[in-house]
């Protein structure tokens, strides 16, 4: 790993974050939450500035400084870490807070789910598609105008890893990644911090695997997300999405490709 570079993207990462929270402490973002003392609220937001060291910082500034997770390193059931951990954290912020309904913390109280869900399998289309096509185009400008070797991007050793395990485990990270990644991006993070933080935090957070064209490709992803919870203002359609973006990727398109380069 390149030590200078994973420090200069550790301080940089870490000044945003610390910017973001700031900022929606002076806009009152955690005022909705109603904590019952100012120790709790003080107790609640730096258990948050936690939470995105661990799940946002260290994974961008340590894939992009080539500190990428190899797969035989960890077993499959530690690719629910960060799922837990945000479980974790938003049921202790709800307990410290004033504990409004818990649909209304979670952003799903709504009389029509089956639509709202219904809504997520469009959008994971048009994120699909978006994002495709940006990163083709990004990659093709690279391949153009960037240094000799940049057209061909190395592939995660912890993409063919999760290919690789049984059907079971692939559905269970899709729908982990679904209810979890969403409940923290979007339901929690966005009406805080706005949708732009949360946007871009959730790419960040995929920084571990240390490839910046694809960092592209979930930031379009992640844009469609948060522009679909501006929307609806629910998250069900987000979750729906997320998980059929996810599956496809993981079950048709990932696989396809690897077979295609040979992997």
């Amino acid at each position: 790993m390149r030590h200078g570079v994973f420090l200069a993207l550790l301080l940089t990462a870490t000044a945003l974050v610390a910017g973001w929270l700031a900022r929606g402490v002076r806009r009152g973002g955690f005022d909705r939450d109603r904590f019952p003392t100012p120790a709790r609220r003080g107790l609640a937001i730096s258990l948050l500035a936690a939470v995105l060291l661990v799940s946002v910082v260290l994974p961008f500034a340590g894939g992009l400084a080539g500190r990428t997770l190899e797969p035989g390193r960890f077993s499959p059931v530690s690719a629910f870490a960060i799922h837990a951990i945000f479980a974790l954290f938003l049921v202790s912020y709800y307990l410290l807070s004033g504990r409004p309904p818990v649909a209304d913390f979670l952003r799903l109280r709504t009389r029509r789910p089956w639509r709202l869900a219904a809504a997520g399998f469009p959008i994971a289309a048009f994120a699909w598609a978006a994002a495709v096509a940006v990163m083709l185009a990004v990659q093709g400008l690279i391949s153009v105008f960037g240094p000799s070797g940049a057209a061909s991007p190395k592939i995660s050793p912890i993409v063919p890893w999760i290919v690789g395990l049984p059907v079971a485990y692939k559905i269970a990270i899709v729908v982990s990644a679904m209810i979890f990644e969403e409940a923290f991006f979007r339901a929690f993070l966005q009406p805080r911090l706005g949708p732009v933080a949360a946007t871009l935090l959730f790419t960040l957070a995929h920084g571990i695997y240390g490839q910046p064209v694809l960092l592209v490709g979930i930031a379009v992803l992640s844009t469609v997300l948060a522009l679909a919870f501006e929307l609806y203002g629910n998250a069900l359609p987000g979750i729906v999405a997320h998980g059929a973006f996810d599956a496809f990727e993981i079950f048709v398109l990932i696989p396809f490709a690897l077979r295609f380069v040979g992997i």
